[in-house]
Order: structure tokens, then sequence, then C-alpha cells
């Protein structure tokens, strides 16, 4: 401050000299006359500056002497205040610690969350229940897309989802829904769905197929008697039935289509199995011919045994019998010859084709036979050509040969027991003409006796 003072009065010292300058000054008189006033006004300027400064010095320091106190004041009333910030800042860092651990933690909730979602949707997919209500496919993929944390309405939105999905897997539910035929025609039906393993449309089955969400018509369908099950359970309102389900949830019913029926069976069988066909065509169609033959020629012959005086030529017996009439009964080895010889020409009547029926029978199993070796050479080729990583391709030469083999023992078993019984009947009635051979020399050795 002092130093501030000092350079002030330098500074006024110059301003008479300044002023003087500007003055016309006569004599050295009036010079000194000048300066001195000059000087007395200046130094009254300086103490009035100075009383000015102390003065200002003076309220400076009681401002100082004034915000101190005020500040230590303010401090005393702000100890505890701090406190108070101090513990809000220690409870601060708690929260802030605890909130990091929580947000660690349903950042795994979520995760978890989004995982589930999405095999819980593959297997909404992969359910059957998703023809009924195909809306649900879509909400359980977005839930689990996602990308940002679950929140309470997902999860329950998902745990609703889960629950309707227990809830319809045991129900026997009826609704309407597309159904593609087997032409690949969409037609909108009524179907009947078990569970998540069958369902039907008017008695057909149905294969769900995940990839597209919709339900197939099979092109193959089961047995009738399944069908008509499923169409009775489908029409009744109460009771008791018995339904045929697929258990694998479509597996069986997939397969079924690739398994063959009667004519691709016979089918495999190749040009051998259709002559073994033939032949039993043909062997069946001669035993049914020589039944119905013997059973008549049996018949007549029963009727000729009610009326032996009477003999006709529509039946063998009677024939035998107007080979013997009218001859003496007296010569005995003519009636014998006569007798024999219209039984040995009855006999390849009765006897005709059953050799052929025995012949068509030995043949079928030997035709199996061939067909059997014929497809085992076709399997091995296969095998030399493209090795055995493909089941598929030895598949038409195992085929063959088991089908074949087959053919041939079905074949051969009833032509067997055809052969059987024609060959029975057929000797029944030669014994019966037999019989009553003997019985007509019987009757002459009587009449003989005196």
């Amino acid at each position: 401050m002092k130093q501030w003072i000092a350079a002030t009065l330098v500074i006024a010292c110059w301003l008479p000299v300044a002023s003087l300058a500007e003055q016309q000054i006569q004599d050295l008189d009036q010079l000194l006359t000048a300066v001195k006033q000059q000087q007395a006004e200046q130094r009254e300027l300086n103490r009035q500056r100075e009383r000015e400064f102390l003065f200002d010095k003076r309220q400076q320091q009681q401002l100082l002497q004034k915000a101190r106190s005020d500040f230590e004041k303010y401090q005393q009333e702000n100890q505890p205040l701090l406190a108070i910030t101090d513990k809000n800042a220690d409870e601060l860092a708690r929260l802030e610690k605890e909130l990091s651990g929580v947000v660690g933690d349903m950042g795994d909730v979520s995760n978890t969350f989004r995982e589930f979602a999405g095999d819980f949707s593959a297997v909404l997919r992969e359910s059957m229940v998703s023809a009924q209500f195909p809306k649900r496919l879509e909400q359980a993929q977005a839930l689990a897309d996602a990308d940002i944390q679950a929140s309470i309405e997902e999860i329950q939105a998902l745990w609703l989802l889960l629950q309707e999905d227990m809830t319809e897997s045991g129900k026997v539910a009826q609704f309407p829904a597309a159904v593609i035929d087997s032409a690949g025609a969409m037609q909108s039906v009524d179907v009947l769905r078990v569970g998540v393993f069958s369902a039907w449309s008017s008695g057909d089955f149905l294969r769900y197929v995940p990839e597209t969400a919709e339900l197939l018509s099979l092109s193959r369908q089961p047995p009738m008697r399944y069908r008509n099950a499923a169409r009775e359970f489908a029409q009744a309102d109460s009771g008791i039935y018995t339904l045929a389900i697929d258990p694998t949830r479509g597996s069986l019913l997939g397969m079924l289509s690739f398994t063959p029926d009667l004519r691709e069976r016979i089918e495999q069988g190749g040009t051998i199995g259709f002559i073994i066909i033939g032949l039993g065509m043909l062997g069946i169609a001669l035993t049914l011919w020589r039944l119905v033959y013997l059973l008549g020629v049996s018949r007549r012959i029963n009727r000729q045994l009610r009326t032996v005086s009477v003999p006709t030529a529509s039946n063998p017996l009677g024939r035998v019998l107007l080979a013997v009439e009218g001859l003496s009964v007296e010569d005995d080895e003519l009636v014998q010859l006569k007798l024999d010889e219209a039984v040995l020409a009855e006999i390849p009547a009765l006897e005709r084709g059953n050799g052929l029926i025995k012949l068509f029978a030995a043949t079928s199993p030997l035709l199996g036979l061939l067909g059997t070796v014929t497809g085992m050479i076709l399997t091995f080729q296969a095998i030399s050509l493209f090795g055995t990583g493909d089941p598929k391709l030895m598949a038409g030469g195992i085929s063959q040969a088991l089908m074949t083999t087959v053919l041939g023992l079905v074949v051969a078993i009833p032509l067997l027991f055809g052969h059987s019984v024609v060959a029975y009947l057929s000797r029944v009635m030669v014994q019966r003409l037999d019989e009553q051979c003997a019985g007509v020399l019987a009757r002459s050795a009587e009449k003989q006796e005196p």
C-alpha cells in the first residue's frame, strides 16, 4: 500500500511542473510561488487520498474479519451436514456395489431366459399343438431373439406359453385347420388331435410337418380298421372307444409311406416271382377244380349206394355195376375181371391232376430258391461295383432273394394241403369202388351156394 502511495506522490510532483509549463511565468518569484502553492495543494490531496486508503483498508479488514467469523460459523453449522454427506456417500457406494451385483445377476438370468426361450421355441415347433395355435411360434421366437434384459412381462409370457403347452398336450381337441391332401391341395377341415401324438381328418391319418407347422395327409394310410376307429371316435359324444395313436409323434406314420404294399412286394420278386405266382394260381385253380369234381362224384356215389339195385351211368359206381350186369353169376372169374376192368377205367378220372398239383407244390420252393440265388448274385454285383457304403444299392437284390423265397413257400404250402385233400378224396372213392366190387362178388358167391 505504501509503495502505491509513493508512486502516486511522484506522479503528483510532475503535475505542477506541467501546469506551470502551461502558464506564462514572468519571473522566478512567480515560479517559486506557483510551485509552493502546487506542492501544498498536492500534499493536501495526498493526505486526503491516504485517509481514504486507510479508511478502505480498515473496511477491508473488517470485512475480512467478518468473512472469517462467518466462515467459522458456517463451518460449525455444516459439520453435521458433512457427516451426513459422508454417510450418504458410503451408502451410495454400497448401493452402487449392490446394484452392480444385481445387474450382473440379472444379466445371467436374462441369458438363461433367452437360452431357455430358444430351446422352448424349438420344442413348440416340433409339437403338434402348434397346428392348433400357430401364433405362439412367433411369440416364442420373439422372446428368444430379444437382445435386452428380460422383463417380468416377458418371463410371465414364457411361463404362460409353457403352461398352455403342458395343458393342451394332455387334451383330445377338435379344431378347424388347413390340411394339405395327398394331391398337394390345401383344404380347411375339422381336425381331431389326441395330445401331441396323432391327428385325423375324416378318419384319415395326418402327419405334422414341423418345418412349416402344417398338417399333411398321408399318401399311404394305415389299414381301414384304424381309420374307421378314428372316424367313430370323432363322431361320438361319449363312451369308451379303442383308438390307434402314434407314440413316436409321427415317426411310425412317416415310415408308413416307405413301407411297400402287397403289389410292390410282388414286384420286388422280379420275373421269377411272377412265375411262382403264375404256377401258384394255376395249381390253386386246378386244386379247386379237382375238389369240386371229386365232391360232386362223391355225392353221386353216395346216392348210388342208396339204390345199388338200380345202377346208373352218371357215377363211377353205377358204371362199374353196369359193367357186370347181365353176366352169369356162375362165372366168377369173368365177373371179377369185368369189375377190375371197370374200376381201372374209373381210376384215371378220379386221380387226374393229382400229380400235376404235387409237381406245382414241389416246383414252387425250387423256384423260390432260384430267385434267392439270383438275388444274392445281384447283391454281390452291387457290392463289387459300389462297395458296402450305401445299403440301398444292395436292397434290390436282397428283396428279390427274400421275396422269391416267401412266394415259393406261400404257393407250396397251400398246394401241398390241396394235394393231400384231393388225393385223399380220390383214394376214398377208389376204396369205395373196391368195396362194392367185393360186395358184388360176395353176392354172386352166395347165389351159387345150393
